[in-house]
């Protein structure tokens, strides 16, 4: 036992170690965007920053200089939650900061201590991070599985990519996921589908599972009913007070980053089409409301979020809303399809160096600025090959890996039945 103990503390330093590195010296332009908001709720009582952001004059150092269009595109909940973080590291900021940055955003590694600022900016998803991995241990019920999952979610490179490089929210709404599957381990269904009402809140991914959660959970049509009212009434109960701002419906309801999923269509006239990723997603939910057991909601689960990023043209930190699963699905099945989830980890890194090299070396810029100029691999290699191409033949493979894990999860679980 006490070897066991041991052997948790040490993987819980060789993570917190890789994070408190890296925190401080990477950065990327969505960590400012989610500090304007979260300064003007902190310093200015801001509650509703869609008509706050949009009314500041053309001559607002922020209009000016980053623009307003593409910082208030999440739920409110996530602004007040930044806020709040603002808030509890304010004593160690500085005030002048931000203020400079609205400024001087295109060369934010100037800033004297801007290592310090960035790493507060980060450090309450410390918290979060930490909670996620101790409640996604508890999905497991013997010792030796609980330590797989907490050693994997402490080297997880997806975690450590989004959360403590990138500086990007989506640890939050993942963390809430875990928690609904938490719950529905424990058989608390209503408090499942609340979970992910909150975590839908910050991004809208987690409310794809409530009609699965709710159709698998409930029994009889009313009961099933009652749970999709509870998955959904917390995303209502944010979202109700900013209805009424067409800045809201624009850029959070309706944003283009939130029908990404609707890109690829299979025309039957020439204004209407079949959705792929929609006809897909109802062929899982009737197949839960009518054929599926309980048991079956992580399997199902994983089968929703691949199929989002299987037809999606996704950002490469949304990445991180599917390692629950497979990290889920290597502890379950003792690690016999690390295959298929590597292919799946190696597609989405090729897709990643693909994108801006913000997202990959430019990073770093706060080290190097130089970085923050490099040509990125598609502007390199495109005089080469076709990239885009390429780039089809990689979501391709994650694909066909995706459609196979998925159909393995499903056949496993059911001949365990």
């Amino acid at each position: 036992m006490r070897l066991l103990k041991e052997n948790w503390f040490k993987w819980f330093l060789i993570g917190l170690a890789l994070r408190l590195v890296l925190m401080p010296i990477t950065a990327h332009p969505d960590l400012w965007g989610h500090s304007f908001t979260a300064y003007f709720f902190t310093n200015f009582k801001v509650f509703n920053p869609y008509e706050h952001l949009i009314s500041l004059p053309l001559s607002h150092p922020l209009v000016v200089n980053f623009g307003v269009s593409d910082i208030f595109i999440y739920p409110p909940l996530t602004y007040f939650t930044l806020g709040i973080f603002r808030f509890l590291v304010s004593p160690l900021l500085d005030s002048q900061f931000v203020p400079w940055l609205m400024e001087n955003v295109g060369e934010y590694y100037l800033y004297p201590g801007v290592y310090w600022q960035v790493f507060w900016f980060k450090f309450p998803y410390l918290i979060v991070d930490f909670l996620a991995a101790f409640y996604f241990c508890r999905l497991f019920d013997n010792k030796k599985s609980r330590e797989q999952a907490f050693i994997l979610w402490m080297v997880n490179p997806l975690t450590i990519y989004s959360t403590f490089m990138v500086g990007q929210i989506d640890i939050l709404p993942t963390f809430f996921v875990i928690i609904a599957l938490f719950f529905a381990k424990k058989k608390k269904y209503a408090l499942s589908l609340l979970a992910l009402g909150v975590g839908g809140s910050y991004k809208m991914f987690p409310l794809l599972f409530v009609p699965l959660f709710a159709f698998l959970f409930g029994r009889g049509f009313w009961e099933r009913c009652k749970y999709l009212f509870y998955g959904l009434i917390p995303f209502a109960a944010f979202s109700m007070p900013y209805v009424g701002s067409s800045a809201f419906r624009q850029m959070v309801l309706f944003s283009p980053k939130s029908q990404k999923m609707l890109f690829m269509r299979f025309n039957v006239s020439g204004a209407e089409a079949v959705f792929p990723f929609v006809f897909l997603l109802f062929v899982i939910y009737f197949y839960s409301y009518y054929r599926a057991k309980r048991d079956m909601v992580v399997p199902l689960s994983t089968a929703i979020i691949l199929l989002t990023f299987s037809l999606t043209h996704y950002h490469p930190q949304w990445f991180l809303w599917a390692t629950p699963f497979l990290f889920w699905v290597l502890v379950k099945e003792d690690f016999r399809p690390w295959l298929l989830v590597i292919t799946l980890f190696v597609c989405w890194s090729i897709i990643l160096f693909f994108f801006e090299p913000s997202l990959s070396w430019g990073l770093f810029g706060i080290l190097d600025p130089s970085l923050l100029k490099t040509a990125s691999l598609t502007e390199t290699l495109v005089k080469y090959m076709d990239v885009a191409q390429f780039k089809s033949i990689v979501r391709s493979v994650f694909a066909g890996a995706s459609l196979y894990l998925c159909f393995s999860m499903i056949r496993n679980e059911k001949e365990k039945n």
